[in-house]
């Protein structure tokens, strides 16, 4: 099937985008439609071994890593989600099976005490399959991750290499802010 768009269209296509340096609302509508396409395929992820990966469906993987762009599949479990956090930079993803609710946060101090922030909950995205959500540039990509229902899969692409990028975790409770980076607990 000559015209089946695989993830390496997907990350040849999202390449080319990012390189264009657009502006972060150009390049997150121009990615809409790669990403649309790519999770309409259910079966999208039987493309890993061209990609020169090694998956592990039931916890994520990388699919493309550069320093400023990151594809990732990310599945979630029954329940699973992830704390107040960010990503230091723009991000999009699209679900292929399942339901993300991502809870956003709008930040109402100035950042001018370090190690805290003040958090008030916005409009939260609810995204089905089939459907995609972003998250814009710092400070507006603070955001809780829920998954109400069964377990959920989905393609992430972020506008920085996640792997290596320094994020924020936010307390809401204390207002603690906290660096962390993926894999790697600072103590």
């Amino acid at each position: 099937m000559a015209d089946t768009y695989r993830l390496q269209d997907l990350v040849r296509d999202a390449r080319d985008i990012v390189d264009q340096r657009m502006s972060e609302e150009k390049t997150l509508l121009a990615l809409k439609g790669p990403i649309e396409r790519i999770i309409q395929r259910q079966d999208c992820l039987i493309d890993m071994p061209e990609l020169n990966t090694n998956p592990d469906p039931e916890r994520g993987f990388t699919i493309y890593r550069a320093e400023d762009l990151s594809v990732m599949c990310v599945v979630w479990p029954v329940g699973g989600g992830a704390p107040v956090h960010n990503h230091n930079g723009w991000a999009m993803e699209g679900v292929i099976s399942g339901l993300e609710r991502n809870r956003n946060y709008a930040r109402l101090d100035d950042g001018s005490t370090p190690w805290v922030a003040k958090l008030e909950e916005t409009e939260p995205s609810v995204v089905g399959t089939g459907q995609t959500t972003s998250l814009s540039l710092p400070p507006n990509d603070i955001h809780a991750v829920e998954v109400p229902g069964g377990k959920t899969l989905a393609i992430h692409l972020y506008g920085v290499d996640l792997a290596r990028q320094w994020r924020y975790q936010f307390d809401l409770e204390s207002g603690a802010v906290t660096p962390f980076r993926a894999g790697q607990r600072r103590d």
